[in-house]
């Protein structure tokens, strides 16, 4: 955990904002070489990316804020202070891509060929974003005896919880999954013939990946919506399946509506 890189006089350098920063310039760099392999505008689609960023970030701190009230009415001022972590993924993800689908269609860019150029950026993104969660201490898990458990610094959030006892490193779970989706996204990007089918296919992944993985992440109490004996279901993991079901039905409309494929003539 090294939620501060370097300190110098007033400048600061916070793990988690260099991680953001990393994730914006290489999703930047292979957004712009999927656009010259797809035929877009470079600089319409640098301003694409650049009102995604804002908007998802917003969209990001506005959902985390809202699900802690509690915690930002006593102190209003540090809603600002995003270099400490608390942004919620989801929310970036769903303000980030529908300003940036908006963007797209008002620039006069394919919308569809848009999401599919920065998906790839949207999967590496989650990777290094994790990191920096667990640079920072935070979306710490669960109590673990797996030989891989971690325990944080006795100043973290994790171990105020949980003392010295390990937990599961759900953070870099998450990140292994951004690094896996990206690669085999990156790998078969040409294959995907019908414009938004990648997008869709990545969050429909992503999602599933997150009802899984989040059984390994610890959860404020009033997050998890349904208790039993044998499992508990979060607000996130209900939102990763509608998300799945959705990206699902999109997928499906996207191929039924795309025309037929020409068929070659008989020698």
């Amino acid at each position: 955990m090294f939620p501060e890189l370097f300190h110098l006089g007033p400048i600061q350098l916070h793990s988690y904002g260099a991680m953001m920063a990393i994730a914006f310039l290489v999703g930047t760099a292979l957004g712009l070489k999927e656009a010259k392999r797809l035929g877009l505008d470079e600089d319409k689609l640098l301003n694409v990316i650049l009102v995604s960023l804002v908007a998802a970030i917003l969209g990001a701190r506005a959902l985390y804020v809202m699900e802690h009230l509690q915690q930002f009415r006593r102190e209003w001022g540090s809603v600002l202070a995003l270099w400490q972590g608390g942004l919620t993924l989801y929310g970036g993800i769903v303000a980030g891509s529908f300003a940036g689908l908006v963007a797209a269609r008002r620039m006069g860019l394919p919308r569809w060929k848009v999401a599919d150029a920065l998906t790839p950026a949207l999967a590496i993104g989650t990777m290094f974003g994790r990191v920096g969660c667990f640079l920072n201490g935070c979306c710490y898990g669960k109590p673990t005896l797996m030989p891989w458990g971690v325990r944080f610094p006795h100043d973290s959030f994790a171990a105020l919880e949980y003392g010295d006892t390990p937990v599961q490193p759900s953070q870099l779970y998450n990140a292994a999954v951004g690094l896996v989706l990206f690669l085999v996204l990156w790998l078969r990007r040409k294959s995907f013939r019908v414009p938004g089918v990648m997008f869709w296919t990545f969050i429909m992944a992503f999602a599933l990946a997150r009802v899984g993985l989040d059984m390994t992440r610890t959860y404020e109490t009033e997050s998890i919506l349904l208790r039993t004996p044998w499992l508990e279901l979060t607000e996130s993991q209900i939102t990763s399946i509608a998300m799945a079901l959705f990206g699902m039905l999109m997928i499906m409309r996207l191929r039924n509506a795309a025309p037929p494929a020409p068929v070659a003539p008989k020698s």
